[in-house]
């Protein structure tokens, strides 16, 4: 008997029901049946489509549109089922008018003559008592863009702003743009509507208005300035889509309507009220909250910075999206506050799993907060990088490695070595092993001339030799030739730069450059024009240091060496390499003697080829004549672009001018709301409204007494929320707040009332007609926001 009665039992039928949804549910899971049987899209499926919407059951046209839903889902084209969906606008079956409304505003936009057909349904549905299809058609109504439906929209959203359910106002919210996109003519009374929303008492509706107000009319302040209180307070409460726009859009209010802080005076109550209601928002889950808030405390208290840091840092350890914007602003921070960024610097080390954009930040950062201290630790960081997947990122690691030895001396030699061990490297890329040597030529200027001299050794005879990795076995690959033009031609610079450098007992020119200058010579058609200019340079620099030479040997080969560079150049395509030479060949003419010369020459075939040159060069011009000490000022002299690259070896910039607008230019192109993004100046106090005028508005405010009020401004606007402000000149501990509707008692007054259902099955057994409660009353958080009743001589202390 009692099986008998559980099984006939509703409360046994409810979670027999709740056990087969959980048993289909498993079956979908495991590639069984359900939701994923609408997304089949065989011809036999789509066949049934059509008939299923036409059908009279309930159930076939659910189960029609959700085909048709599914079909939008995958990027079908649905329209062939349109007209059948519109036919369904006034069926009674929720499931399936939720599902309408869904297809009307997917098509709504690009097919408005056939929404057209339905509007009468949704201008019924407006007054429907489910709350939900009230603003669901309001929804569908405001997106068919036709401006003949512009005033039925508009009355639309004017009879919305009355209706007693907090979403159907917010959905009215929404529709004021569409309203003014459709007919500009009704902007003075979509800004009534505005002020009418700044009035509303839920946070689910001020925050659309909010966004509203910043689409229409961001600059009138006189609309917002009775509820700018209102709405800091509630800042903690609206959602989060809107919470960045409500709170960049305050922001801009306290710039341009109330005082700039000052050191001497106190702040701003309302300032503070701003600066107090941004803290929490701080903790949000949501990213772009955070960062709004971070750049509203920025903007408002510029001091305070140090106190962002923590959200920043937890922002960037979320998505790389995420991580890269908190970056971003991470490093303009950085820039200026360097030392409160440095205790951090163990959590922004790049890790493998970074993008390389986000990676390449993260180095800009490493680099300008790096202390003494940690100098070492980050130098081999950086060396590590060097390897990293992305080549842009091992480059920039270079770099930073080189700015690291400019920026502290006491690590630039631990730096070189790290460069060399990366040049050393036979697997790195060759972008990175060019930029290596570029930033090792850039620090030989700081490094002893023996140090210097080994180096260049080293770089030399990888111009043409393959050199064997010291210290590994026979059987490892060996170091592979510099191939790339910009570190084969920032070799040959080194060479001419540092050939007087001791080395093995001699120097660079006496051991090196004398065999680097044959294999140009034997190499000039395949080099690059940068190296073929580089080597004219060498050849010059060796040219004029030859008069310290013991051995006749060299002194009469650089001089057939330095004559056959300058004719080759001469028949050279590149017009560059043909002026480097005439430079180069009017620099160094007359410096030898020309009957020396013949007389030194070791054969005749070498005193023909010097005669030969000589009567060319006799034929060119006369011009004038410098000695060799000028020629070797010029040709060993640093200009002021090489003098200053030390101070130049800096990675590029992440942009061109204000990091903080990044957010707001992509592509060079501005981002819609850019203008808004940008601060205005402070207004100067003469210019500022008076306090008053950010008085609540009585006619807002809800019936009260005034027997509670406290003596301070904040305490006054206690009752707005739930949070707690610390008030100046108090130090005990925040009271607990306790929000209750105004018509009610306290729950310790009231008298103990019976529960409606004792159990499961008195709830099922219950009927339908005795449920009093209706979506449509408000809801019981909209009294958070009721204030009590201002007086007029209330407004006037203020």
């Amino acid at each position: 008997m009692a099986l008998a009665s559980l099984k006939e039992s509703r409360a046994f039928a409810y979670l027999s029901e709740r056990g087969e949804d959980a048993l289909y549910a498993v079956k979908d899971a495991l590639g069984g049946t359900g939701s994923s049987q609408y997304l089949d899209m065989s011809e036999e499926k789509l066949a049934r489509i059509r008939t299923q919407l036409e059908s009279t059951h309930d159930e076939d046209r659910l189960e029609g549109m959700r085909r048709v839903v599914a079909l939008i889902s995958k990027g079908r084209d649905a329209t062939p089922f349109l007209a059948s969906v519109l036919k369904l606008s006034s069926t009674s079956s929720l499931e399936v008018r939720k599902l309408v409304y869904i297809v009307v505003l997917r098509y709504a936009p690009s097919h408005p003559d056939l929404t057209l057909l339905s509007i009468n349904s949704f201008q019924r549905d407006l007054s429907d008592p489910n709350p939900l299809i009230r603003g669901m058609a309001l929804r569908a109504l405001s997106g068919i863009r036709v401006r003949a439906v512009s005033a039925i929209v508009l009355l639309a959203v004017g009879k919305a702003t009355r209706d007693p359910h907090p979403y159907v106002r917010r959905v009215a919210t929404f529709a004021l743009t569409k309203c003014y996109h459709m007919d500009h003519g009704q902007y003075d009374t979509l800004l009534e509507h505005i002020s009418t929303f700044f009035q509303d008492r839920s946070p689910s509706v001020l925050g659309p208005a909010m966004c509203a107000f910043g689409e229409l009319c961001p600059d009138r302040w006189e609309l917002l300035h009775r509820h700018f209180r209102k709405f800091c307070l509630a800042l903690s409460d609206m959602d989060e889509w809107s919470l960045p726009t409500c709170t960049q859009i305050l922001t801009r209010y306290a710039r341009m309507n109330l005082p700039k802080p000052d050191h001497a005076l106190p702040m701003d109550e309302d300032l503070q009220l701003l600066l107090s209601s941004l803290q929490p928002l701080l903790h949000n889950t949501n990213p772009a909250v955070v960062m709004a808030s971070i750049h509203a405390q920025k903007a408002l208290q510029p001091e305070k910075v140090v106190n962002l840091l923590p959200p920043l840092i937890r922002l960037v350890h979320s998505a790389p999206d995420v991580a890269y914007m908190a970056l971003i602003n991470l490093l303009t921070f950085a820039e200026s506050h360097a030392a409160n960024v440095a205790p951090y610097l163990t959590s922004l080390l790049v890790r493998a799993s970074d993008p390389a954009y986000v990676a390449q930040v993260k180095l800009r950062i490493l680099v300008l907060i790096v202390q003494a201290s940690d100098i070492s630790m980050l130098a081999h960081e950086l060396a590590m990088y060097t390897r990293f997947h992305a080549v842009s990122v091992a480059t920039d690691s270079v770099t930073a490695l080189g700015q690291l030895a400019t920026s502290f001396s006491g690590v630039a030699s631990t730096c070189l070595q790290l460069l060399m061990e990366v040049v050393q490297d036979a697997t790195i890329p060759v972008p990175v092993l060019s930029r290596a040597v570029q930033v090792i030529k850039t620090l030989l200027r700081v490094s002893p001339d023996k140090v210097a001299a080994q180096i260049v050794a080293q770089f030399a005879v990888r111009l043409f030799v393959p050199l064997a990795t010291y210290g590994h076995p026979k059987s490892s690959k060996r170091i592979r030739i510099l191939t790339d033009p910009t570190s084969r031609a920032a070799v040959l610079w080194m060479l001419g730069q540092y050939s007087e450098a001791p080395f093995a007992g001699a120097t660079i020119l006496t051991l090196l450059i004398p065999d680097v200058l044959r294999c140009l010579v034997a190499h000039w058609d395949k080099e690059d024009a940068k190296v073929q200019c580089q080597a004219l340079a060498l050849s010059s620099k060796a040219f004029v240091l030859m008069d310290h030479l013991d051995d006749v040997t060299l002194q009469s080969a650089l001089p057939v060496l330095h004559y056959e560079l300058l004719a080759r150049a001469s028949r050279c395509a590149n017009q560059d390499v043909r002026e480097r030479g005439r430079f180069y060949s009017g620099l160094t003419r007359g410096l030898n003697d020309a009957e020396n010369e013949l007389e030194a020459a070791p054969s005749d075939e070498i005193r023909e080829y010097i005669a030969s040159h000589r009567a060319l060069d006799q034929m060119r011009l006369p011009g004038v004549r410098l000695r060799r000490e000028q020629v070797q000022h010029v040709l060993f002299a640093r200009d002021q672009v090489e003098a200053s690259s030390l101070e130049r070896l800096t990675l590029k910039p992440i942009t061109d001018d204000n990091v903080t607008c990044m957010s707001t230019f992509a592509d060079g192109m501005h981002l819609r709301g850019w203008k808004q993004a940008q601060w205005p100046a402070w207004r100067d106090k003469a210019d500022l409204p008076p306090a008053i005028v950010r008085a609540q508005d009585a006619s807002s405010l809800a019936a009260g007494t005034n027997a509670q009020k406290t003596n301070t401004w904040l305490d006054e606007q206690r009752s707005f929320s739930s949070d707690t402000y610390a008030i100046k000149g108090k130090q005990t501990e925040p009271e607990k707040v306790v929000l209750e509707p105004r018509t009610s008692t306290r729950p310790s007054m009231r008298a103990p009332t019976k529960a409606r259902y004792e159990d499961l099955d008195s709830f099922f057994n219950s009927d339908e007609d005795e449920d009093t409660e209706s979506l449509g009353e408000p809801a019981p958080e909209d009294d958070e926001y009721e204030a009590e009743e201002v007086s007029s001589s209330d407004l006037d202390d203020d």
